[in-house]
């Protein structure tokens, strides 16, 4: 008895990674704060739902590591290719990136790498914007768990009917063939089906977003069953909705979430198709992100005809870089960042790179005096290759 008391009290004091609560007075007047585990911060002794009811105002700042490489990657187009491009001038809806992506030909796309993605997307073979909203909604822990992957597959390709218990629901449902997928739809279904004010129908957005939701939408049963009676829904079917909105509270996912992730993946499988070489370093450079090495980055790069070139103490930038192709016109090269270099490290790469050109191995090591097992990494990686040393002697003389 004591333990199922115990089960929902917090387990464990934690700052959360970009957790902002704003306020019209110095915080500590409203809200207790005290001293963090990590030296210099503060924390709010109330949880986020605690704030929320006290109408405070918490704001997520989260960083998206896809957006630093995009960014990266529209500059390196505008260096090498002459070509400005932004996220919203890049032309929409074009048939050869869709192709791309039915063909699961996606190693470094944002959100659609995954092997789960890479199988479901010729089932799905995107045509439009649309489906791709629901392809980064589909594939989440939430509707796997949830049993409305195979569903939503299955009506997709015809071979199974897209029935609603009712048909009030159809608005809510019918751009997902029946399957709920988005937090928007239980808040149209609430509406629609029971009669809910839009303000009741966002406290059931917020009871389904929250850690005890099973208990917060119990609160609201009652009232959804009644609202369902009302317009002539029988208790069966009602019941049935009621259970389909308490299962979706475990992973409801909103709309508009999934539309920015959805326009992330098309822009970046949009660089990725005509800008193999600039998406790839824009990739390297933002890394540790997404599903793959910088390994299989590379490897994915060259099997889409992109050349790349190794690290080189007196070519190479500490980030990769790209450089013209031998027999221009074609995609630039890419030459791999000194800091990309195993056990070597940031600071002793910007510091080789500040001192560029170098005479010799010997004049490096002179002029860096980087320690020897600095060297011996650069030296395994082929980086004195421009001395025309083998990486066996390179080795041996660091």
């Amino acid at each position: 008895e004591l333990a199922a008391r115990m089960q929902r009290l917090p387990r464990h004091l934690g700052i959360h990674s970009g957790g902002m609560v704003i306020c019209d007075r110095p915080v500590g007047e409203v809200c207790p704060v005290e001293w963090a585990r990590m030296p210099g911060r503060t924390v709010l002794q109330w949880d986020k739902d605690d704030c929320a009811y006290a109408g405070l105002v918490k704001i997520d700042l989260l960083g998206l590591g896809m957006l630093a490489a995009l960014h990266d990657c529209f500059n390196l187009v505008t260096k090498h290719h002459g070509e400005h491009w932004t996220m919203s001038s890049i032309p929409q809806e074009d048939p050869a990136v869709y192709q791309m992506l039915a063909e699961a030909d996606t190693v470094g796309v944002f959100q659609v790498e995954s092997r789960a993605q890479m199988a479901t997307l010729p089932r799905l073979r995107p045509q439009q914007f649309y489906d791709l909203v629901i392809e980064v909604a589909l594939i989440r822990p939430g509707p796997i768990q949830g049993g409305s992957v195979h569903p939503y597959l299955r009506r997709h390709d015809g071979l199974e009917d897209a029935a609603m218990p009712h048909e009030s629901m159809r608005p809510a449902l019918g751009k997902t063939l029946g399957v709920p997928l988005f937090q928007e739809q239980m808040m149209q279904l609430a509406i629609d089906c029971a009669g809910f004010t839009p303000d009741e129908a966002d406290r059931l957005r917020q009871a389904m977003s929250a850690k005890r939701a099973p208990e917060r939408i119990e609160e609201l049963r009652q009232r959804l069953l009644d609202g369902m009676a009302e317009r002539g829904i029988g208790p069966a079917v009602a019941e049935d909705i009621y259970v389909k909105i308490l299962a979706f509270s475990n992973y409801g996912f909103p709309e508009s979430h999934a539309i920015s992730f959805a326009y992330l993946v098309y822009a970046s499988a949009w660089l990725k198709r005509y800008y193999p070489a600039a998406f790839t370093a824009a990739l390297l450079r933002a890394q540790p992100m997404g599903f793959y090495s910088p390994a299989s980055l590379i490897g994915d790069a060259r099997r889409h005809g992109v050349h790349v070139r190794g690290v080189d103490v007196n070519a190479s930038a500490a980030a990769a870089t790209l450089e013209k192709p031998e027999t221009p016109p074609g995609q630039p090269v890419i030459r791999l960042g000194l800091a990309a270099v195993r056990n070597l490290g940031s600071d002793p790469a910007a510091l080789i790179v500040a001192g560029q050109p170098y005479c010799d191995l010997e004049d490096l090591a002179r002029r860096t005096r980087l320690p020897a097992p600095a060297l011996e990494a650069l030296a395994m990686a082929g980086a004195f290759g421009c001395f025309g040393m083998s990486r066996r002697e390179a080795l041996w003389a660091a």
